[in-house]
């Protein structure tokens, strides 16, 4: 049994292409995002002539390897373009694949009820408008069924992101593969480019075949929902046989099953492990808990973390996570969603603050250069995009996967993560993340303790961004608290 933590796509995109590559027999994929045409990293592999993701799988599938695909699908109205691309994905991957090769095109089955529809019938007209005044030719099936009436609306998506070759190794985590998502620990793209991210890479025959499993009830469910094959008839994989795993490696993973209803919107819970997981943790915490996740908006946790900090008055907490959404930072989406998520957080951050006081450290990463741009400044320099979802418990146990830290993670999407209890694996993941980001301000310091991170950050802050030692800010609670706009019609856990 070996884990090998990838931190940023300079290491997850290489480790990901040579597993695909090592496929014998079979190869498995379940992702949010994968574009055909993002570039190859691996050097043995361009040295073979391939060049794009493309290229890859269709030679995995020349060589005879079974190939089954889950390409997660969105909404055709309210996400437009994000359905696009996983259509214009999955059909380029099936034009370039031939053989054992299947690929589906996947939503969540979830639809929103009537009541729903007919309280969102402006937006929904809008959008539709829009959809209107574009070339026929872009649009999907799904997209021109719409527009003759057939809207159905998709609150729930399949989120997870992970490889699995010959049922016995494995690459899971969050990183979805694109150009977007390539960044390296030097961070020095533009900050719209920035992406941190964390993956593991698990070389486990137990562990794998769990994995398996979970993908095999991901495909039926989606054959379920009428998801299409692009590449011809999908028959349904068999779920009859149920691997065990290791005590100290486990699977975790979120899975909802449609629930249909008039006033419906979110779905039926059928396994909830990552909250389970994740208050779990928490509550076996006594000395400090390291955090790298993209959102935190999810109240049980917020209560969880605020009744350990109550129970054990040394344990300290260090969060990592971005001042805002993506979607809020770089496309400067100051919709009512986007202020009612930002709220859930907000809510949640403040209470740990006033738990926890001195014992945390909220900590948002910027580049060490100067910005000129005012949209998406921190301190004067640009942020950096985190998208890891890791959680570290005293050294003892830990977890890396696709999912964050709010409801629709623990309880709508389709989520898969490795929770591990390996004291080494997860001494030494922590310790590289500390490097990654406090670099040089982490030498000779404990780096459990919130005070290293905090005076870290408050050293950096009263800097000129060219003379910072390394990432770390304060995360801007007080422009936190200036955006949110709580708007209580929709479920938390949709946020």
């Amino acid at each position: 049994m070996t884990l090998t933590p990838l931190i940023t796509a300079a290491e997850g995109f290489p480790a990901l292409e040579k597993l695909v590559a090592s496929a014998d027999t079979e190869l498995l994929m379940s992702f949010r995002i994968l574009d055909p045409q993002t570039r190859l990293r691996s050097d043995e592999l361009t040295s073979e002539g391939l060049e794009t993701w493309g290229d890859l799988l269709a030679h995995v599938a020349r060589k005879g390897v079974r190939l089954r695909m889950v390409l997660a699908d969105f909404d055709p109205v309210f996400t437009s373009t994000l359905h696009r691309l996983a259509w214009a994905s999955a059909s380029r991957f099936a034009e370039k694949a031939s053989g054992d090769v299947g690929i589906i095109c996947a939503p969540h089955g979830q639809e929103a009820g009537w009541f729903w529809r007919l309280a969102m019938r402006g937006q929904i007209g809008s959008r539709l408008a829009e959809l209107r005044d574009e070339d026929p030719a872009d649009l999907t099936p799904l997209q021109r069924a719409a527009l003759e009436g057939a809207v159905r609306l998709r609150p729930v998506t399949i989120h997870q992101k992970f490889a699995v070759a010959d049922g016995a190794r494995c690459v899971i985590g969050g990183l979805d593969i694109n150009e977007r998502r390539f960044d390296t620990p030097e961070h020095d793209r533009p900050a719209e480019e920035t992406w941190q991210d964390v993956s593991m890479q698990v070389e486990d025959a137990d562990f794998s075949a769990a994995l398996r499993l979970h993908f095999a009830e991901t495909w039926n469910a989606a054959l379920d929902c009428g998801a299409p094959c692009l590449t011809g008839t999908a028959e349904r994989l068999a779920t009859d046989t149920r691997p065990q795993t290791a005590a100290d490696l486990k699977l975790v993973r979120t899975f909802s099953a449609p629930c249909p209803g008039a006033v419906r919107l979110g779905p039926r819970s059928v396994a909830i492990d990552h909250e389970k997981a994740t208050l779990s943790m928490i509550g076996e915490a006594e000395r400090h808990i390291y955090v790298e996740t993209q959102f935190l908006r999810h109240k049980p946790i917020a209560d969880a973390l605020v009744r350990a900090a109550d129970r054990h008055p040394d344990l300290q907490l260090v969060m990592i996570l971005p001042p805002a959404a993506d979607r809020v930072l770089f496309d400067g989406d100051d919709g009512w969603d986007a202020r009612h998520a930002h709220s859930l957080q907000w809510q949640a951050l403040e209470r740990l603050r006033k738990a926890f006081d001195d014992r945390l450290a909220l900590i948002s990463p910027a580049r060490k250069s100067s910005s000129q741009d005012e949209v998406a400044t921190l301190h004067g320099a640009q942020p950096i995009y985190v998208h890891s979802k890791v959680m570290l418990v005293d050294d003892r146990v830990g977890m890396v996967g696709s999912a964050n830290l709010n409801g629709r993670s623990m309880r709508w999407d389709t989520e898969a993560s490795v929770m591990f209890r390996r004291p080494d694996d997860v001494e030494n993941l922590r310790i590289r993340l500390a490097r990654a980001w406090l670099g040089p301000q982490a030498e000779g310091k404990d780096c459990t303790l919130a005070k290293v991170w905090r005076q870290a950050a408050l050293t950096n802050a009263a800097r000129a961004p060219e003379q910072r030692e390394s990432f770390v800010l304060p995360y801007p609670l007080a422009t936190a608290r200036k955006f949110s706009r709580r708007f209580p019609l929709l479920p938390d856990e949709m946020f």
